[in-house]
């Protein structure tokens, strides 16, 4: 009973690892575990197929590269292969390119636990300890390296065949080089040159760079994940001083043309830039009773916003701008809902704020729950109108 838990534990172990990176958009438990089953199904007809052709290829070199790279590693990546395209990719919840990655190594997983099994009945506890630590760890990234590959396929139709025949290339290639430099250990035309000890290094030097790789293919799906589902997690906000200036200057100047360029003449923009965002216009906001923040992802600005209390219980949200770049990824819902937090905390009744008769971002504001109160034209000299809805939504607590 030791010798099963020992074999089943490092491909559990690895799936948990998996399916916690998957935090964003988790696929359905059921599709896992069939991927896991049906991955220790196919080591039945692979097994059965490299004992038939093992029997073909010599003691040579060559004999091993073709052992190692047609006979196991070709056909058992081709089964996980069979397995990934025709179970997992068809399904609905396969739904972003890290998904590729999910169900690739739980159909590896399947895959090395049954195959841990066999060997660990057969030979012992030493044999369950070493797979612990290399074999079973090495499926894992073979399914990775497929994975990433075969996510790329499902979201990039033009090139899908390319990027599924570049997942199994990768993975036969890997587990080509693996097993190479293990089995040249038990060849005699070999041992009397290169010692098992370098022998084991290549294979340990390949195992790492396959590592390596499908950590940075992880960390690439798993970011585009995060981007999709939950794109405000690495967001921060933090206040801002008069040091801050050139950055908040530097981002109304990328801003405004995008916001504003269909809706104000190039004269009125420049003016209205001039106006309100001068080093004079900047600091006289900040060190009056205006208050600025800056928004951050991770450590790159992409957003800044000002607010100040107009009347008791009253806050007015003078300015929100996102980069254009970060539009659409709930930047500026994330903004306004951390500044109702801290406006609730100082007791604030209402939060309003202004907003262009001709700018989309109504609508937004709509869907936070801002409602129109009113039309506004303010003269804001030179002969140019701000001709605004004023906009107002309740921070009450619902009753």
């Amino acid at each position: 009973m030791d010798l099963i838990a020992l074999a089943i534990a490092p491909g559990i172990a690895i799936c948990l690892f998996i399916f916690h990176r998957d935090a964003y958009n988790r696929e359905p438990k059921l599709n896992l575990f069939m991927s896991f089953f049906l991955g220790a199904v196919i080591v039945l007809p692979v097994a059965y197929t490299e004992l038939y052709f093992s029997q073909f290829p010599d003691h040579t070199i060559s004999g091993v590269a073709i052992s190692a790279f047609l006979v196991v590693a070709l056909t058992e990546e081709l089964g996980k292969f069979i397995i990934l395209r025709f179970y997992a990719y068809p399904k609905k919840s396969f739904d972003e390119p890290l998904d590729g990655i999910v169900y690739g190594v739980m159909i590896g997983m399947g895959f090395a636990t049954l195959e841990n099994i066999l060997y660990v009945q057969k030979f012992g506890i030493q044999t369950g300890f070493l797979r612990m630590f290399l074999s079973v760890p090495a499926h894992a990234t073979f399914g990775v390296l497929m994975g990433y590959h075969i996510g790329n396929a499902k979201f990039d139709k033009p090139n899908s065949r390319r990027f599924l025949l570049l997942g199994l290339f990768w993975a036969v290639l890997f587990h080509g080089i693996y097993d190479f430099f293990l089995f040249l250990q038990g060849n005699p035309y070999i041992k009397d040159y290169i010692s098992d000890l370098l022998l084991f290094i290549g294979a340990i030097a390949s195992f790492i760079i396959a590592i390596r790789l499908s950590m940075k293919h992880i960390k690439k799906h798993r970011f585009l994940s995060q981007q999709t589902y939950n794109p405000t997690e690495t967001m921060t906000i933090r206040k801002a001083y008069a040091a801050d200036i050139p950055l908040i200057r530097d981002m109304a100047y990328k801003i405004w043309p995008q916001t504003y360029g269909s809706i104000l003449s190039q004269e009125q923009l420049d003016y209205m830039l001039t106006l309100l965002y001068s080093d004079k216009a900047l600091h006289e906001q900040i060190e009056g009773n205006i208050e600025f923040v800056i928004a951050y992802d991770g450590v790159h600005p992409v957003g800044f916003a000002s607010f100040g209390l107009t009347e008791p219980s009253v806050f007015k949200l003078h300015k929100i701008y996102v980069l254009p770049s970060q539009q659409g990824k709930g930047t500026g819902r994330f903004i306004i809902e951390q500044l109702m937090k801290a406006m609730k905390a100082k007791g604030a009744a209402s939060l309003q704020l202004n907003v262009n008769r001709q700018n989309n971002a109504k609508s937004f504001y709509e869907k936070l729950g801002f409602v129109v109160m009113r039309e506004e034209d303010v003269d804001i000299g030179n002969g140019y109108y701000m001709n605004d809805y004023v906009m107002e939504k309740s921070l009450k607590p619902e009753v």
